[in-house]
């Protein structure tokens, strides 16, 4: 009985946040085409290699969700221009290259290779003045033109490495 139940529950939470998910893509309105869906992030990129913080403005909304947040960064669109700020001091020649794009709906899937020299200090790394290449998947959720939320897994443990804040393992 117990194990009905919890497949009952399941279900029952299953079907609430696909729901959720019509809902919030329902008060978002038609999606953006995917020529416009593309143009619209990658002004976000463009943002980390012109260094021009303020571009986020076109971009994100004022309430934009980042998952995860950088270490000591503030929420919002205002707590990413303050993160921008640190990765210019630590990578001044930082350049993201899109590599593919993918549109479903609302959403936006990018596959990015990051490149940049660690010139100053990055997190609680000193500055090596080594190059790195990572790659980086984000997903950008868009709402009424702006993008309201974004998901996203660096490679930086590769990037420690190339850094030198780690050691390689030797065979």
């Amino acid at each position: 009985m117990k194990t009905k139940l919890l497949h009952i529950a399941s279900v029952a939470l299953a079907s609430a946040l696909v729901v959720g998910q019509a809902n919030a893509a329902a008060a978002c309105g038609k999606p953006l085409p995917a020529v416009k869906a593309i143009a619209l992030v990658k002004n976000f990129y463009a943002a980390f290699s012109s260094k021009n913080k303020d571009q986020l403005d076109l971009v994100l909304a004022k309430d934009w969700v980042d998952v995860p947040m950088a270490p000591g960064q503030q929420p919002g669109r205002d707590g990413m221009k303050g993160a921008l700020d640190h990765y210019y001091t630590s990578f001044p020649d930082i350049n993201i290259t899109n590599e593919d794009f993918i549109v479903q709906g609302n959403k936006v899937v990018v596959r990015s290779t990051i490149r940049a020299t660690q010139q100053g200090n990055f997190v609680s790394i000193p500055a090596s003045n080594k190059a790195i290449q990572i790659m980086a998947i984000d997903v950008h959720e868009i709402c009424n033109g702006k993008v309201v939320q974004t998901w996203h897994v660096e490679d930086w443990l590769s990037g420690m490495f190339e850094m030198g804040a780690l050691p390689l393992k030797k065979n």
